[in-house]
């Protein structure tokens, strides 16, 4: 009996712990092994994306591309430009009328096919705001996560339902370009005749977001003086063309002005009635715009006259003018048409804190 016990207490106890011993460790490798495909297929995909970042002439103040990837970064978890990337965007920012600041974005695929494009506008010149917006709008295009699904197909006989309005105002608007722009303009004009007189200038220029090609006429009300017995008038009549530059609400001109001078003397014998007028000189000013169509312009001429001006009788020289003299005005500039492709006024709704409610 003892040697039979001896056996199954050998057989019965020390075997079967053996198995118990090795179980945990089968069901963890076990576990592992299901799990590894789980773990390795969790981590989102990561886009890649050439990086084109462009600043029209009108916008060198607003942030580089350093910025606009920085945002991109933090939203994304991870930097997606890659300079070997199959799919391209394409940025631009450009000046507006006013105080719009314009975004459009394009992505391209592989063959230069457009797959996704938006158009921002920022109304409160905030090229910072504007270049964040732009950076939330590509990490919706890039993110697979955030993009919207498809509504599943109605039943046939259910009609489909109509287009948002919303969606018709996000398509780009057309390149930007000139836009016609005349005004009338009161001024003061002193040292071109015997006295300061006043001058009536009509304006008419083509305007792009920077710089402008504009044409002028003048016509600086008779100055009249006294000689003699008699009483001597001069006005001046004159054609501008002004190039200008413009930095937000401040520009800088450059004009020629070519007319003539017309004489008329009462009680006087005068030598010639008319005279060429030739000048030239710098311009400078400030635009305050009160509507997208209206603003109101402040700016002063410096004139330097090329051409000979004398008023003579037949036996003296009655009056010479110095070789240079001013303009100071004031002008009210009206936008007429938008030509050539200009932007919308108004491409996107009421959208962000930059938008115009």
């Amino acid at each position: 009996m003892s040697a039979t016990s001896a056996r199954n207490t050998g057989t019965g106890g020390a075997a079967p712990r053996r198995p118990r011993a090795l179980a945990p460790a089968c069901l963890a490798a076990a576990a592992a092994a299901l799990l590894s495909p789980w773990r390795a297929g969790a981590a989102p995909p990561r886009a890649a994306v050439q990086l084109e970042y462009r600043r029209a002439p009108g916008a060198e103040r607003c942030p580089g591309e350093g910025l606009l990837r920085e945002e991109m970064v933090r939203q994304l978890g991870y930097d997606p430009v890659e300079p070997a990337a199959a799919l391209q965007a394409r940025t631009l920012i450009f000046r507006g009328p006013g105080r719009e600041m314009h975004a459009t974005m394009e992505l391209h695929d592989v063959d230069g096919a457009v797959t996704w494009s938006r158009h921002l506008v920022a109304y409160n010149d905030d090229c910072r705001e504007l270049v964040m917006n732009m950076a939330l709008s590509l990490r919706i295009a890039l993110d697979p996560s955030l993009r919207v699904q498809p509504a599943p197909a109605p039943p046939p006989p259910a009609p489909a339902p109509a287009p948002p309005v919303e969606a018709a105002a996000e398509l780009p608007a057309r390149p930007a370009g000139p836009e016609l722009r005349v005004g009338f303009t009161g001024a003061a004009v002193f040292g071109l005749l015997q006295d300061t007189s006043p001058g009536t200038v009509l304006h008419a220029a083509l305007r792009y977001p920077s710089f402008s090609l504009g044409l002028e006429g003048l016509v600086q009300w008779p100055a009249e003086m006294s000689v003699d017995r008699g009483i001597v008038s001069t006005w001046l009549a004159a054609v501008s063309a002004v190039p200008c530059s413009q930095v937000r609400y401040l520009f800088a001109c450059a004009f020629v002005s070519l007319g003539v001078v017309t004489t008329a003397a009462r009680g006087v014998s005068l030598d010639e009635t008319s005279t060429l007028w030739l000048a030239t000189g710098p311009r400078a000013g400030v635009e305050l715009p009160i509507s997208d169509w209206l603003a109101v312009q402040i700016y002063g001429d410096i004139m330097l006259r090329l051409s000979e001006l004398r008023v003579e009788s037949p036996t003296a020289v009655l009056w010479v003018p110095p070789s240079a003299g001013g303009l100071v005005g004031l002008r009210i500039d009206f936008g007429l048409v938008a030509g050539l492709g200009a932007p919308a006024r108004r491409a996107l709704p009421g959208r962000g804190p930059w938008a115009r409610r």
